[in-house]
């Protein structure tokens, strides 16, 4: 099974979705299957796994803020814009409780950042098709920061892999773009 992400809407494809679909059956309990129930469009029980796994006791603060980020990405595509951004906002705050400049939570911090930049960018988007061209455009800018910060954070840390930071040039390369109406 091979994942991508799309060029234009910044969102996962699953070669195999049946596969995975039976990944999840197999791993109800991974915390991964939060996002690969989100990629098979099962965003109700996406929503739920989150939750659940969000509510596991003894987690740092740290992997809390990744499966708060997974869960946040869930709300995202269910449109729930303004919750996800709260939630990838708390993540952020989460990532430095512990050693806020140690390579693990910078690097979480840098996949909040770019987690939060997709979810402006579909923010933005649904503002603009809304008629709020203003409140979108604020919203793109402020998708494009965390687009760079996370590209930064990415190139000058020295722990991420080329496949990470090739994933932070490719968001900000859409959102460089300044395309609005797709």
């Amino acid at each position: 099974m091979h994942v991508t992400v799309e060029d234009e809407t910044l969102r996962e494809q699953v070669s195999d979705p049946s596969a995975l679909a039976r990944w999840c059956a197999r791993h109800p309990q991974d915390p991964r299957t939060v996002a690969y129930l989100r990629m098979l469009g099962r965003l109700d029980d996406a929503a739920i796994a989150g939750r659940l796994a969000l509510a596991a006791e003894g987690l740092s603060p740290v992997m809390r803020a990744v499966r708060r980020a997974r869960y946040a990405h869930v709300l995202q595509w269910q449109g729930a814009f303004v919750a996800a951004e709260e939630q990838l906002d708390l993540a952020a705050e989460e990532t430095g409780l512990e050693d806020p400049t140690s390579p693990s939570s910078m690097s979480v911090l840098a996949a909040v950042f770019q987690h939060r930049a997709k979810c402006r960018f579909e923010h933005a988007q649904a503002e603009h098709r809304d008629g709020r061209h203003e409140a979108a455009a604020r919203r793109w800018g402020e998708a494009l920061e965390d687009a760079r910060r996370a590209l930064f954070m990415r190139e000058h840390l020295g722990v991420a892999d080329e496949d990470v930071i090739a994933s932070s040039r490719q968001t900000l390369a859409r959102l460089a773009r300044q395309d609005l109406a797709t």
